[in-house]
């Protein structure tokens, strides 16, 4: 595999190219689930649930990528089948936006009528949130957003997204629920880090009273749930201030942790600390025969 070669959405591809100490498994699997949903998005043009289907595939299938360059690729033996799988995520990033476009003319009620028309009952189902989310992910355009902190259950919190309109009305919804008090509602635009795919990004509308718990609540209510697609938050505060949250995810640490390689000055390091272990040892010994 050369640098300047192009990946393919195809087992074909992957499995007469990738050299042959790569097992690669996980993007095999991965690469065939979304070359049958592209096929058959493509087969029944404009069916909203095969297009659906089809973001799906590609989002596995970008993990998969991730996963196979991280945990099976060497940094130096690997270096060209890195930079061509590292094209993968544009490859991907242009499918996504081919097929959102695809369901904005599908024509659906909501783009149409917009979603200030929509009740509040709307808003606030969990399949209009997935599907928001999705829309937020793929297209990386900012949606009005507002958040319902529960802190004694920060799972149960309760975001909502809409396209159009004016985040003020997603305070209004959450504060007439009666479950939140002012301190606990944040509202604004959210869209996605440009540079941390798993990052959500919420431009305040107004400051919030304490950014900490919000982002540590927010991290929790975000990774209760696959679907909600993000793992941590991002603040930007009216004045431009920003809240990273830095904790570590230990999903990556997770994928990290099988790969993880060591350079040659590390390995070195560890030869002359057991040298050196081997050495003390073997002095304690020798006192230890002297005095007995």
């Amino acid at each position: 595999m050369k640098a300047s070669d192009k990946p393919q959405i195809s087992k074909k591809w992957w499995t007469s190219e990738k050299p042959g100490d790569i097992k690669g498994v996980d993007l095999e699997k991965a690469l065939v689930s979304a070359e049958k949903a592209l096929a058959e998005e493509k087969k029944k043009k404009g069916d909203e649930p095969a297009i659906e289907a089809a973001q799906t595939a590609l989002e596995e299938l970008e993990s998969a990528v991730d996963k196979t360059i991280k945990k099976e690729c060497d940094k130096k033996k690997h270096k060209d089948v890195i930079t061509v799988l590292d094209k993968f995520f544009a490859l991907i990033k242009d499918e996504n936006s081919r097929l959102e476009k695809l369901l904005e003319e599908a024509g659906e009620d909501d783009d149409e009528e917009g979603d200030e028309e929509e009740s509040d009952g709307k808003i606030f189902e969990k399949d209009y949130l997935y599907k928001m989310l999705k829309l937020l992910k793929s297209t990386g355009k900012e949606l009005n957003f507002g958040f319902g902190l529960n802190t004694q259950n920060p799972e149960a919190s309760t975001l909502l997204l809409t396209r159009k309109g004016k985040p003020e009305r997603l305070f209004k919804a959450l504060k007439r629920t009666g479950d939140f008090t002012n301190r606990l509602l944040t509202y604004g635009k959210a869209v996605p880090d440009a540079e941390n795919p798993k990052v959500l990004v919420f431009k305040l509308a107004e400051s919030a009273g304490e950014p900490p718990q919000v982002l540590k609540l927010g991290r929790r209510f975000l990774r209760s749930d696959k679907a909600l697609k993000f793992r941590k938050l991002k603040l930007v505060l009216p004045g431009g201030e920003t809240f990273n949250d830095t904790e570590p995810d230990p999903e990556d640490d997770a994928v990290a942790g099988g790969s993880k390689q060591l350079s040659p000055q590390q390995k070195d390091d560890i030869r002359k600390r057991l040298a050196e272990m081997d050495r003390r040892l073997d002095e304690l010994t020798a006192e230890q025969l002297v005095t007995a």
